[in-house]
């Protein structure tokens, strides 16, 4: 593989910094990442920072990941080759910051219920850039209430027990058209084929300015490409791909397994350029 256009760093919840996540890369020989932390750009432009100074033959693609509700449904939207000075983006990525620290002093309010005690202070300097679950979760196994993150999430902080009190999450229409505005590519990231309705959310997805889909990820298996490859076939949607590595699910890291095609990133650029 040629490019992995979703990874995410420790300023969301990756563990790993933008200068371990450059050698990771360097060392799969992969020529084009794109780091696309949840709701915040500081991970990518550290990345992009510390190639001026050091001498690894790899370009950094500007991202983002962004969590959307529609209809009770769950969908993740990466921008990529967004502008890192874009007003309107920059100003969405601090609502959702304030959102996500408000999410978080509920959580902790929460758990308190279950007498558990939690400092929003400890769990702020477990997070370098965008705060959330995985932090608390640090913080539990920090104060002896899990014994790792799966724990805590099983014990504490799954989607089942903590309902809506969790890290906030923006429409669709809103998170691709902040993507467009930027002058960046919205594409949708790990799609659920197992829902009845994945043909009609993506044509409307498309039609409110989706330009591409996640068809090459770990999480599939090849039929399941196939599936998305069709799809983006019928639709003239563009492919894009990547690991989604945090560092901490075993099966999955950055290498030359897991990504897209040089020919299939330069159709994501060409795109890009003709904007």
């Amino acid at each position: 593989m040629y490019a992995d256009l979703h990874i995410h760093t420790d300023f969301s919840d990756g563990i790993f910094s933008p200068n371990e996540i450059l050698l990771k890369s360097q060392k799969a020989n992969l020529k084009k990442i794109s780091i696309t932390d949840h709701d915040n750009l500081l991970g990518s432009i550290e990345a992009n920072e510390l190639l001026k100074t050091n001498d690894i033959d790899l370009e950094i693609i500007s991202g983002i990941e962004f969590s959307c509700s529609e209809n009770s449904e769950e969908f993740h939207i990466i921008g990529l080759f967004i502008d890192y000075n874009n007003q309107e983006i920059n100003h969405l990525i601090s609502v959702m910051q304030k959102k996500r620290m408000d999410s978080v002093l509920k959580i902790i309010e929460f758990l308190e219920t279950q007498d558990i005690n939690l400092s929003f202070e400890d769990i702020r300097s477990n997070a370098k850039g965008s705060i959330g679950r995985p932090h608390i979760a640090i913080d539990l196994i920090n104060k002896g209430f899990a014994k790792n993150v799966n724990d805590a999430f099983e014990k504490f902080l799954s989607n089942k027990i903590l309902g809506e009190t969790r890290e906030p999450r923006m429409s669709l229409i809103e998170a691709i058209d902040i993507i467009n505005d930027s002058k960046g590519l919205a594409i949708w990231a790990h799609p659920n084929l197992t829902k009845k309705n994945f043909h009609y959310n993506l044509s409307s997805l498309k039609d409110i300015g989706l330009v591409g889909v996640e068809v090459s990820s770990p999480r599939y298996g090849l039929n399941r490409e196939k599936v998305l490859l069709d799809a983006c076939k019928y639709l003239d949607l563009l492919v894009s791909g990547g690991s989604d590595y945090h560092g901490i699910h075993q099966g999955i890291e950055i290498s030359k397994k897991n990504g897209i095609t040089q020919k299939e990133f330069e159709s994501l650029e060409g795109y890009k350029n003709n904007l």
